[in-house]
């Protein structure tokens, strides 16, 4: 008999896709639902142009049952349906952003989504695929559900991050990614004072020498003026032959 193996390339990972939260927002987490015994719920904003990143995490308390005490315990937290209603009616849809999921925490090292009935609405997954599918009847172009597992609450909480769709029917791992402020441009000089370093640089020299307290964009770029004060003064020397 003629065997003939097939050969097979091999297949790189799947990469995890990626959600971004927005600068400010680890910190918003971690003295909130990062920081309180679970379970505690958190909801994710943005835009569904970019779905994948959170501009906003605004912690949020569970309603009250009949005796004014919140409604969860150490496996379990209910959503306040007429609050995030209100906060979503006249803090994100009126300024173009939407719910985009929920951050909630677990006890221990729970760091998955709990299961449930498909179609019941309990449990985190089928409550968050009833979401989608309510906004599907609605044409709303809300495709990935974005849900945090927050556990070990502390000064180092641990953030495991899922994405729930309904063309899949597990949960998808995500990279979580926390965005760092940009460090502010380093002002430029005002033309008024490169004028002046072109005109006299000796003058400017010499103020920069003698007037410490001086309290103008010349103070401001004191180091960066005394250095093209150098440079002028070379070329100067350059073109003079001294």
């Amino acid at each position: 008999m003629d065997f003939r193996l097939e050969y097979i390339p091999p297949t790189a990972p799947a990469l995890k896709p990626q959600v971004r939260f927005a600068p400010g927002l680890f910190e918003k987490m971690r003295f909130s639902v990062g920081a309180m015994p679970p379970e505690t719920y958190a909801i994710l904003s943005g835009s569904l142009s970019d779905p994948l990143r959170v501009l906003d995490f605004h912690p949020m308390a569970p309603p009250d049952d009949a005796r004014g005490i919140y409604r969860n315990s150490m496996g379990t937290v209910m959503l306040d349906a007429k609050r995030i209603e209100y906060y979503a009616n006249t803090c994100l849809y009126p300024f173009d952003r939407e719910i985009l999921g929920i951050a909630h925490s677990h006890p221990g090292d729970m760091n998955s989504l709990s299961n449930g009935l498909p179609g019941s609405g309990q449990g985190d997954i089928p409550s968050m695929r009833a979401q989608l599918e309510r906004a599907a009847r609605y044409g709303t172009p809300w495709h990935n559900f974005i849900a945090p597992i927050i556990t070990r609450p502390g000064p180092d909480p641990v953030v495991t991050t899922w994405i729930v769709r309904l063309d899949t029917p597990h949960p998808i791992l995500a990279e979580t990614i926390w965005e760092k402020e940009e460090p502010a441009p380093e002002p430029s000089l005002d033309s008024e004072l490169v004028d002046l370093l072109l005109a006299r640089p000796d003058l400017v020299n010499e103020l920069l020498r003698r007037d410490r307290l001086i309290n103008s964009p010349l103070r401001i770029h004191q180091k960066r003026a005394l250095r093209l004060v150098q440079l002028l003064h070379g070329a100067h020397k350059r073109r003079s032959g001294r």
